[in-house]
């Protein structure tokens, strides 16, 4: 079968999209508890990808980023706060920085920390590799601006979610380069990455990916056909090589991981997810290498679980998951000023 035109590919991405920003708000505006807004937010140059263009930066801030803020300056002044820099899910292809807003209050809330979540330039206009390179992007302009800020450039973490967990990875590996190859006296260590429900092995196709877990194609909410148009934007032009760290970062040399990805991590998976098989095999390679790795199967739920609207019922337990992963993430932001 012929590849679908871009054309086409551009045409679905345009009603995907307005489609997510209905599901979306429903998820951010009718479930409890209700998220707040982004404090303030920037645009950035790209630098590191061939594809020039803008990245758009939303600030979720602790009460007490905002009250110590000078209008008249724009300088923050007082303490240095951790980052969390997030990126969000979507397949590469659909989804915004505010989608992931009741993580980044949760976060905000329960550490004093600031998050930031990118924007990335998102396919099938623009392919892989750009989004990986949006998010170093992101990293180094971070460590920059960080004293600007008030923010601590020796605490920077990263999270993400489903194609944004896959970022959280595949964005520290590329990070490491490109430090080693345009600043290799500088000292960026990231002391963290929470990952949930990630791809982490492209060499397995979307059948091949099923088979290893078959309830996911009872359970999963994302049709055959969204698959399919995620992976004909994403994966081009073809061919790629699928292995690529880049990628499939399940498949990155030992030497790659022990020094791209900090020492502590957390992985969410799902029980009723595609993904789970190959998600589990990366948690117990990064563990055999000596990496800490929390986080955990999520009985009984499928991917995406999380972004489900609870239409104000709530969802014990998406909090109890998000509490989990934010108290290891003090611990994370703790470590690193020892």
């Amino acid at each position: 079968m012929d590849a679908p035109s871009r054309f086409s590919l551009r045409l679905k991405a345009f009603i995907y999209r307005r489609l997510t920003v209905v599901f979306s708000a429903l998820d951010r505006y009718l479930s409890s508890p209700l998220p707040r807004q982004a404090s303030f937010e920037k645009s950035i140059p790209s630098t590191v990808s061939k594809t020039r263009g803008s990245i758009r930066l939303l600030f979720y801030t602790p009460k007490s980023f905002v009250r110590t803020h000078s209008a008249s300056s724009g300088a923050v002044q007082g303490k240095k706060y951790p980052v969390l820099v997030n990126f969000h899910g979507g397949g590469f292809c659909i989804g915004n920085p505010q989608d992931d807003a009741r993580w980044a209050t949760a976060v905000t809330e329960a550490q004093e920390a600031v998050v930031v979540s990118v924007g990335y330039r998102l396919a099938p206009e623009y392919p892989f590799p750009v989004a990986i390179d949006d998010g170093v992007d992101a990293i180094l302009w971070i460590w920059e601006h960080a004293d600007d800020l008030n923010l601590d450039r020796t605490r920077i973490a990263l999270s993400g979610f489903s194609a944004g967990g896959n970022l959280s990875l595949t964005v520290a590996l590329r990070l490491h380069e490109v430090v080693q190859k345009r600043m290799p006296t500088a000292e960026i260590q990231l002391v963290g990455i929470v990952a949930f429900y990630p791809s982490v092995d492209w060499t397995q196709t979307r059948a091949e990916r099923t088979a290893s877990n078959l309830i996911s194609a009872e359970k999963s909410p994302i049709p055959e056909g969204l698959f399919k148009f995620f992976d004909a934007s994403y994966l081009y032009p073809q061919p790629i090589d699928m292995g690529s760290p880049y990628l499939s970062p399940g498949l990155a040399s030992e030497e790659l991981l022990v020094a791209a990805l900090p020492d502590r991590l957390m992985v969410y998976s799902c029980e009723w997810d595609q993904l789970l098989v190959e998600t589990e095999k990366f948690r117990k390679r990064l563990q055999e290498l000596g990496k800490k790795v929390g986080g955990r199967i999520v009985l009984g739920e499928a991917h995406a679980w999380d972004k489900r609207p609870s239409f104000m019922k709530g969802d014990k337990k998406r909090d109890q998951v998000y509490a989990e992963s934010t108290a290891e993430l003090g611990k994370m932001w703790q470590t690193a000023t020892r």
